[in-house]
């Protein structure tokens, strides 16, 4: 059978409502499927769009390029082949849930290989937990926010204007220096987070400054999709004791309709690894790398 010939374009911000489209029923399986971490990365993994009528993605890492589909699009084995057709094998593909390497195994067989993607797991948590931080196991976090509360009780979490750029920069240049010296996958997320800053007026997310008497202390991107709340960006300096937990209670209880939070990738970083988990989550959905011979 032979298929039609998709077009490849690199995404562009104007290109967000089409994209928001073609994503089409809200739906948080994992965060790749959103409009805020897919414009996040699009210059570090230059980013393609594929095709007019269905959701896939080009990226483009250390000499290789990966297709990133959405399985609930429909026709998802058929675009797989159209790929083949088109690109050749091998095909790499990236960012897979569970059900789609089941449905390139039973239809691939032995020419499908796939492999966890480390540091790549989404961390999903209960949003009403993270509201309250109520119970034995949000103990931690529960006193750090309140010493929060305690210590800096004139805080406002507002939206973030383009006016604001300049600030938030230099915000980003001293959270770097507390941070120390930076891995490079840290280096290479703090750059995406600075190049997001202009995309952020075209993409309809939600970014918010935290401050205390006036004084920029941290700043969340966050989206939500369907019942779910992607955090794209979370950042807080830790001089402000209590930055974090009061970062992830005033996310929460910002959006209440919503079930889950995704807080997103770990990074393969043990420190940060660390964090996410001490916040309790309920799933840590592993996604995959794969290809097809």
């Amino acid at each position: 059978m032979i298929l039609e010939k998709q077009t490849v374009k690199r995404i562009e911000p104007s290109d967000a409502p089409r994209i928001r489209a073609l994503l089409g029923e809200p739906t948080a399986e994992i965060c790749d499927n959103s409009v805020g971490n897919i414009y996040m990365w699009k210059d570090t993994l230059d980013t393609d769009l594929i095709g007019d009528g269905a959701f896939c993605l080009a990226e483009h890492y250390e000499g290789q390029t990966y297709f990133a589909l959405r399985r609930s699009d429909g026709g998802y084995i058929e675009r797989i082949e159209a790929l083949l057709q088109q690109f050749g094998a091998p095909l790499h593909l990236c960012s897979m849930t569970e059900d789609e390497v089941n449905a390139l195994r039973e239809t691939f067989g032995d020419r499908f290989s796939h492999a966890g993607e480390d540091g790549a797991a989404d961390y999903i948590y209960d949003a009403a937990s993270l509201r309250t931080f109520a119970g034995k196991k949000f103990h931690s976090q529960k006193n750090h926010l309140n010493a929060f509360l305690r210590n800096y009780p004139h805080y406002t979490f507002l939206p973030y204007k383009p006016e604001e750029e300049a600030e938030l920069l230099a915000f980003f240049d001293r959270y770097e220096a507390e941070a120390g010296d930076l891995t490079d996958s840290a280096k290479k997320e703090s750059l995406a987070c600075r190049r997001l800053l202009p995309m952020l007026p075209s993409l309809s997310l939600d970014a918010r400054l935290l401050r205390v008497d006036g004084v920029l202390c941290g700043f969340a991107v966050m989206e939500a999709v369907g019942d779910t709340l992607m955090i794209h960006i979370e950042k807080g300096l830790t001089s402000y004791r209590g930055v974090y937990p009061m970062l992830v209670h005033l996310e929460a209880s910002a959006y209440p309709h919503v079930r889950y939070i995704n807080r997103e990738e770990d990074d393969a970083n043990e420190g940060l690894r660390r964090s996410k988990k001490s916040y309790n989550p309920i799933e840590i959905k592993q996604k995959y790398i794969g290809k097809i011979e």
